[in-house]
This record gives structure tokens, sequence and C-alpha cells, in this order.
């Protein structure tokens, strides 16, 4: 870890740091992009106003739009690889087969990618809350806005990390001496502490969003990935809580139909990326769409035949394409090309997920009715019987099987859902033994990058590697 920190220092200090030229031009309530000078100033002096502070925290986001992990759907984002590694994908050429096959190496370059992309995020994260302590030129309301917002940055960082890897350093200082030398922290610790700094952030933020649009976080974010962490810790009763205040926030939050889910004006959103490019999409649809035919992936028909008779999410979110005498099906969330008209930003979170965290907490707290009515809700919109009126009597397992079902034909080929979902309830190989060859219990992590253990003796490899 010490190549990587101590090499962006310096890139991070040369890029977010570098704003004084745009003072005049930027404002705290919009987000703006920016395009960095070649000079450098001097970290201090970045905290010093409003408007230099928040134009670090705005070049954050652009560093994450920027890192190919997070990079919605495209070619080295969780969305894209851990949709080999599940069930979801199936590549058409040799590009990223190695997670297709689960045959991933420790010097796989996407593993180097990943991890990188992930621990400089968070370096930049840490740096915007130190650069606020003791700062006497960022008022109070912004200050705290924008170590909201920095704390969740480097939990939902971390949070990516310990579901790929497992125990990971949690990074929380710029310090390369003490990065440098820093040991694999035990999975539940690490989750404490995203947790602490979550609940800390959700403190810090206001209910409404600081800027235009959901590209910067507001509580509502906060609260709806503090749902999501507490369901993979198995918190279940704060995992409701937590959902149920954001379901209940209908004054931001509702469902849509489901080809508006992904707009950028879509209800359903709770946060989105935005395309650093002006009058751009995500990278979801040029990575996914098949026009002619497929340049990387396509569906897997195993998942293609996971739906229900009259799903209309296989009708509005599946596409086909026929060429020659093939037929190739593909996701078809997103519908607009790079070069389209800026219509589409990536979902991050959004609520139908919410209904399903929420179902699974309420259904292994033994509270089945609800967890029913949940499900429901989500059913309701694709079209589909209603639970409550075919299986009212559902015994909790098989409605366990259930919600993860409706999960999989209702988030699949965003942000790594499924993958995750098999490995945290224990299903990998139950699952994927019977469709993967030479599926093995230990490829459900990733194995950490080989050069990192060249650099830090602390580090230990996964088994199986």
């Amino acid at each position: 870890m010490k190549l990587i920190l101590t090499k962006y220092i310096e890139r991070f200090r040369k890029s977010y740091l570098l704003v004084l030229a745009l003072i005049g031009t930027i404002a705290c309530d919009e987000f703006v992009e920016i395009d960095l000078p070649e000079t450098e100033i001097v970290a201090e002096s970045v905290f010093q106003s409003d408007g230099t502070a928040t134009s670090a925290m705005l070049h954050l986001y652009t560093e994450i739009h920027n890192t190919s992990s997070f990079a919605g759907g495209g070619q080295n984002s969780v969305t894209f690889l851990q949709g080999l590694t599940a069930d979801e994908l199936i590549p058409v050429s040799n590009t990223s087969e190695f997670f297709f096959l689960n045959n991933v190496l420790p010097i796989t370059p996407e593993v180097s990618t990943t991890w990188n992309n992930c621990y400089n995020i968070i370096y930049g994260a840490n740096a915007i809350i130190e650069g606020l302590l003791g700062s006497s030129g960022v008022s109070q309301e912004v200050s705290a806005q924008l170590e909201g917002e920095a704390r969740f940055i480097r939990a939902f960082s971390h949070f990516y990390l310990v579901n790929l890897f497992g125990d990971v350093p949690y990074i929380s200082t710029t310090d390369y001496r003490v990065n440098a030398t820093a040991s694999r922290m035990v999975s539940s610790e690490v989750y404490q502490n995203i947790v602490d700094d979550l609940l800390v952030a959700k403190a810090l933020l206001n209910d409404d969003y600081p800027s235009s649009g959901r590209v910067r976080p507001n509580k509502g974010v906060i609260t709806a990935f503090l749902a999501r962490v507490y369901a993979y810790t198995g918190d279940w009763a704060n995992a409701e809580i937590q959902a149920t205040e954001v379901i209940n926030n209908t004054a931001q939050y509702g469902l849509t139909d489901l080809n508006s889910v992904f707009l950028i004006d879509s209800y359903e959103a709770i946060w989105q990326l935005f395309p650093v490019e002006t009058n751009n999409n995500g990278n979801e649809g040029s990575t996914f769409i098949v026009v002619d035919a497929p340049r990387f992936v396509v569906l897997n028909e195993d998942l293609f035949n996971a739906f229900e008779e009259g799903d209309a999410r296989k009708t509005s979110w599946v596409g086909s394409v026929t060429g020659g005498s093939d037929t190739y099906i593909f996701p078809y969330k997103y519908k607009s090309l790079d070069d389209d008209p800026e219509s589409e930003y990536s979902i991050v979170l959004r609520l139908a997920e919410q209904y399903l965290i929420r179902a699974e907490a309420r259904a292994q707290q033994n509270k089945l009715s609800e967890a029913i009515s949940d499900l429901d809700v989500i059913r309701h919109r694709a079209e589909l019987p209603l639970m409550v009126d075919t299986n009212p009597a559902i015994n909790q397992s098989s409605l366990l099987l259930a919600i993860e079902q409706e999960r999989r034909v209702e988030l699949f080929t965003e942000w790594g859902h499924r993958w995750f979902d098999l490995k945290r309830t224990g299903r990998t190989d139950a699952v994927l033994s019977a469709v993967k060859t030479g599926w093995e219990s230990t490829d459900a992590l990733l194995p950490l990058p080989q050069n990192e253990l060249d650099i830090n003796q602390n580090l230990t490899q996964n088994p199986g590697y």
C-alpha cells in the first residue's frame, strides 16, 4: 500500500487542491465540473473558504466517477466484474474471462485496479476530513456537510473492499507511514468502522440535497446505505428501522414506472453518479447494449430464465438483438449510449432496494406478513401476482428464498448485488457450483494484489491463492 498511497499523495495534491482559479465560478449550491490547472497550491489554503473546500469535495466525486471500479457499468466496474463472477453475465471475448471462470490470480490487473481505486478514494476522503479539522475559514454549516460526505465516501469504499476481499485495512488517515504497514482488520471490525462513519455522517447531513439533483449525499443517502450495511451484518432490527425511514420519506422518494427508474430525474433514485463529461450518459448503456453484435458481454441465460412469466421487468429491462442466426440478450435498464443526449445517470442507491432490505429484515425477524407486504410492492410494479394472494402462508425459509429471487430479477447488473447476496447468505457454493465449472469455495473472495503483499509484509493472502 505504500507505493499506492505515496504515489497518490502528489497526484491528489495536484488535483483537488488546485482550485483557487475557480473560486469566482464555483457556488456551493451547484454541482459543477472542474477543469484542474497544473500548478500546485499549499493544502492549507484549500480549507480557508467555503468555495475552495467545496471544490475539493466536488473533485473527489469526479475522481469517483473516473475510477473504473465505480464508473457505473464500465469494464473494470463492480457491476461488470461481479456480474461475471456471479451468474448474471457471460463474456463474448477474452475480456475479463478470468472473472467469469472464477480463476482470478493475485497478478490479475483488475484486482490491483480495484484495490488501488478504492484506497485512492479513501485517501481523498481522509484528506478532506483532516483538512476541515481546525479550519477557521470554512463555515460550520459547510464543514459539517463536507465532513458528512467524506465520511460516507470513506465508508462506501471500505464496504466494497470488505465484500470483495474480506478482511482489509480500514484506513482513516493520510499518514503514509501508518498506511504503509497497515494490517488486515477482521471484517466485523471493518463493518463497525463503516457503521460508525455512517452514523456520524447521518448526524452531520441535512434532509435536503446540497446541490441540484441527487449526486451529492444527503441524510437519505446515508440512511439507505446504513440499511444495507445493517442487513449485510445481520442487524435486522436496525436494517428495518433505517429502510423504513427512507420508505416513509414520500416527499423525496417513491417508486416510478419501470422505464423511468434510471433517468436523471428519477423519483426512485436516492444517490446517482453524474457523468464527468457534459451532455453525456453513464457507462451502462454503452457497455451492455447490443446494437449489431455484443462487444463485451451478454446476459446469462440462467438469469433470463429466472424471470417469472409476465414479469414486466423482463420486457422493460432485458433487450434482444438478432444477428444472422444468433439472438443476443443483454441488460437494457439503461437505454442511452455515450453520445446520446444526456438523459441517464448511474444509480447507486434506489428505493426498490430499501423495500427488499426491509422485506428481508422483517422475514428474518419472523414478521412474515409485513415482509410479504414489502415484497408485493415490488411485485405489483412488475405486474406479477401478489404473494399475499397466491402464497400467504409461506414459511420463513421459503419467504427468504423468494426475497432472494426478487432481488435477483430486480437488482441484476447493479453494483454487484447478486454476487454479494450469494456470499452474505452463504449460498455461493450451492448456486455457483451448479453452473460454474471448477468452482471452489475460496473463489468467494478476490486475492489481495501480489504487489501489495510484496510491499507490505503485514498483509496476508486469502486462502486458495
